[in-house]
């Protein structure tokens, strides 16, 4: 059976789907569509300078959806008119992050077990679009302070006229068991664009198997209500997804933890270290022009999944863990290439 090709995207990724992770993968092998990590709909309502560093982007990306999670609907109203004014081609609500840091305050997945709430975030989302789409102008009626103005004008990607900005979630199957049935036909019954299903629960986080086959009876009611879904967990590469979504029924599927350490995962090519030793350059250097003011930290769990699988890796390990520089990469080379 021939395997027709699908919309394969980028999985949005908390601490590690930044700007600089994102245009090295647009770099080296371009997603069909990328989400930026996931960013606080209160800390932007409430003018945290310091999260607008992770709605950085670069108009290579498009299209580029900026993700959204938090619990308090007035927030996100605020939230999506921002990232509208920054250009985003699409808004994405997460509902599906397992981590206790974002789930002890009802955010996340936890929004499962509190569906009136979620209802009303989707709706005030939705209606952020659509006011902001009607006048652009709207913006300038929300209660930021100046220097937060001042920095989106600096970022904004300016007005595209005539551009419609999309709606999606991305959730999971369930906190203890799946609860597909019940939870993606409320989900759909706010008809967004489209859904993406993390084949999981709660209670797995990301141990065991991701549960395509609740992927595919939630494609079904998707599909029923003229919905797209995307399929997530557990894929290994642009080929692997394809198969999937054309077993599971899913309109395509989002590749998230096979990326680090292998952008060429999107173009099902297997590469040697020096390939791989300049894909950590070109990261870097990203890095480091995007973010000036951070420290090489952030990096050095990326280049320690590139050298994975290397004759020396343990004696790499141990020289990246110290890395503070891009010269101190460059002196690496000829331990890494050979």
């Amino acid at each position: 059976m021939e395997i027709r090709n699908y919309t394969i995207g980028l999985s949005p990724m908390d601490g590690i789907t930044d700007a600089a992770f994102r245009l090295t993968q647009v770099e080296i092998a371009k997603p069909d569509l990328m989400f930026t990590e996931f960013v606080s709909a209160e800390g932007i309502a409430h003018n945290a300078i310091r999260l607008f560093d992770q709605l950085l982007y670069s108009p290579k990306e498009r299209p580029i959806i900026g993700q959204l999670f938090g619990k308090d609907p007035d927030s996100f109203y605020i939230a999506t008119i921002v990232l509208c004014h920054l250009g985003f081609d699409g808004i994405d609500i997460n509902m599906g992050c397992p981590a206790k840091k974002v789930t002890q305050h009802g955010s996340g997945i936890a929004l499962i077990e509190n569906p009136e709430l979620a209802g009303k975030i989707i709706l005030a989302t939705k209606k952020g679009i659509a006011d902001y789409q009607n006048n652009p102008k709207v913006f300038n009626k929300l209660k930021l302070k100046q220097k937060v103005i001042s920095l989106l004008s600096k970022r904004g990607q300016g007005e595209i006229e005539n551009k419609k900005i999309g709606f999606s979630i991305k959730t999971r199957t369930g906190i203890n068991n799946s609860v597909v049935s019940t939870w993606i036909p409320f989900l759909c019954s706010f008809k967004p664009d489209s859904i993406t299903l993390h084949g999981r629960t709660l209670k797995q986080g990301y141990s065991g198997l991701a549960n395509w086959d609740e992927i595919a009876k939630a494609a079904i009611i998707c599909h029923d209500s003229n919905i797209k879904i995307f399929g997530n967990g557990d894929l290994q590469s642009r080929q692997m997804a394809n198969e999937y979504c054309q077993k599971y029924g899913t309109d395509g599927a989002l590749i998230g933890r096979a990326t680090m350490g292998n952008p060429w995962v999107f173009d099902n090519k297997n590469v040697s270290f020096k390939e791989k030793y300049q894909a950590m350059l070109i990261h870097a250097r990203h890095f480091t022009k995007i973010f000036p003011h951070r420290c090489f930290d952030p990096l050095r769990h990326h280049f320690l999944l590139y050298v994975s699988g290397h004759p020396n890796a343990s004696a790499l390990r141990q020289q990246i863990v110290k890395l503070t520089s891009i010269d101190q990469l460059c002196a690496l080379e000829q331990s890494i290439v050979g």
